[in-house]
């Protein structure tokens, strides 16, 4: 794949970005009138769908950006940073940004935060550190299966404080998916641990092929 048509993976990728931003700004700007067990305004009700419409599509970039740079042959060094980047800011402040609705309104504790956030940290550093070696960070199946985990968990929680706040099954479906990403957050920080083991203590990996990272 050569020319223009060799950028399309970074343009897809760096699309995300706008994306995240304007689904976090919409988050934003919702949270003012969203109070626990009441219905919230239309306005607010459309800026909340606005934001879901916005995290779906960065999150079908994501799908998309990665297997079509390994079928064009045309991964690279920005693909492979700037893709995790992305992730993190889109998940990331969209937890701390329910957070700040509140855990009566939400369903997210600010522990929560922590636990995900220290999780994201740890693995950059690893990330980091093992490509400094020449190694590549390739990622792990629990480390897609979180990312999945999150994102749905993300996704029910701003449908549930724009249209379901007053029905039971909603708060109970809406908490067992926060928990169920904590969960999967949890076991893939775990997985990580035997890969920091050697990449701290200097024992060599087998090299991973070049491949755009996931979370």
């Amino acid at each position: 794949m050569k020319g223009i048509w060799r950028h399309i993976p970074n343009w897809i990728t760096a699309s995300r970005l706008l994306f995240a931003a304007g689904f976090l700004l919409l988050l934003l700007l919702a949270r003012a009138r969203a109070t626990a067990g009441a219905s919230v305004p239309p306005a607010t009700q459309w800026r909340l769908l606005w934001g879901f419409v916005l995290f779906v599509v960065a999150g079908l970039t994501d799908i998309i950006d990665g297997p079509l740079a390994r079928r064009w042959r045309v991964t690279s060094s920005f693909g492979r940073r700037f893709d995790p980047f992305v992730d993190k800011i889109l998940i990331g402040g969209g937890f701390i940004l329910l957070a700040l609705y509140g855990p009566s309104v939400s369903g997210i504790a600010w522990w929560m935060v922590i636990v995900i956030l220290a999780r994201e940290i740890l693995v950059t550093l690893l990330r980091q550190i093992s490509e400094s070696q020449g190694q590549q960070f390739a990622a792990t199946w629990a480390g897609k299966l979180k990312m999945f985990l999150q994102s749905f968990a993300i996704g029910t929680v701003i449908i549930y404080i724009a249209y379901h706040q007053e029905k039971t099954w909603a708060v109970i479906f809406r908490d067992t998916t926060i928990w169920l990403a904590l969960a999967a957050t949890v076991l893939s920080a775990l997985i990580y641990l035997p890969r920091m083991k050697r990449i701290c203590f200097g024992r060599p990996a087998s090299p991973q092929s070049d491949q755009r990272q996931a979370s």
